[in-house]
């Protein structure tokens, strides 16, 4: 009996120790998938963070550029409108600003082209006849030497004293005998066949006033201009003295020495020059200018 008994217990501890272990590998097998999923959902999720923390590097490019982009449109918007705004505005004051100064001459010659297109010869023959037409770069003293006309460029004061009515205002400064003058404008000329026709009717006065004697053409230009617009008899010879050349301005002519000092007075008190006196002029300056003022006094 007790070898049964000893026998059953040694037969029974096996059987559980087995059964034991085979619930203990049950539990092994359970738990390494258990710890499988557990890492695989571990990777997972690290994967996934891993995603996360990799997006916000991409998204920031798009964002900088697109606010860029509308920056500038927007910013080169205004300036474009407001230089268009501003061109008008500077277009209006160009506008408002060019009555101050009507230079039309241009326009006023083709006019005058035109008008002389339309008029039959022989009225322009008459109207053209004892006129000059200002062509561009004209000046007094470029007219006045022309061969056909005074045929000294020292007589501009003639020319000017003929154009007083149309030239007065503009006449000023040193430099108007070489000023370019308005073109289109019509001046009243004297032909030296003119003046050698009035010359034979002269009456031989050979008395002049002279004003002034210098070798600087600018000098002689003011004087010259006040006398012509007073109506004085203006002329400017030149003249050589011990090897030096001079330019004398010049009043005359008068029948005596006495009629030049009075004139001569005036002239004095006028420019207050007191330099001035009266002298005889040569035949041969008489012959050269005595004409003109003798044709002047036809015009």
């Amino acid at each position: 009996m007790e070898n049964r008994q000893r026998i059953s217990r040694d037969s029974g501890f096996p059987f559980y120790f087995s059964t034991l272990r085979l619930l203990l590998k049950g539990m092994e097998a359970r738990m390494r998938f258990s710890l499988m999923r557990i890492f695989m959902v571990l990777l997972l999720a690290l994967a996934s963070c891993s995603e996360e923390q990799q997006q916000p590097p991409q998204a920031p490019p798009p964002k900088v550029v697109q606010p860029i982009k509308p920056s500038t449109a927007d910013i080169e918007k205004p300036t474009t409108t407001l230089a268009e705004m501003k061109k008008p505005q500077t277009e209006e004051k160009a506008s408002e600003d060019k009555p101050a100064a009507p230079h039309e001459e241009p326009v006023a010659a083709p006019k005058l082209e035109a008008e002389e297109k339309k008029t039959s010869p022989e009225k322009r023959d008459k109207r053209d006849r004892g006129t000059y037409l200002v062509k561009a770069g004209d000046t007094l003293s470029s007219i006045a030497a022309q061969k056909e006309l005074f045929r000294d460029p020292l007589k501009w004061p003639i020319l000017l004293r003929l154009n007083k009515d149309k030239l007065g205002e503009w006449a000023a400064g040193e430099d108007l005998p070489d000023r370019e003058l308005p073109k289109g404008t019509r001046l009243k000329v004297i032909t030296a066949t003119e003046a050698r026709t009035s010359l034979k009717k002269s009456t031989g006065s050979l008395w002049v006033v002279n004003v002034l004697s210098t070798t600087s053409k600018a000098e002689l230009v003011p004087p010259a201009v006040v006398l012509v617009k007073q109506g004085y008899p203006v002329y400017i010879v030149p003249a050589t003295v011990k090897g030096k050349d001079y330019m004398r301005l010049r009043v005359g002519f008068f029948k005596n020495r006495s009629e030049a000092d009075e004139v001569g007075k005036k002239i004095k008190d006028l420019l207050n020059f007191q330099d001035s006196w009266s002298t005889r002029a040569d035949p041969g300056e008489y012959e050269e200018v005595a004409g003109y003022f003798q044709s002047t006094e036809k015009h």
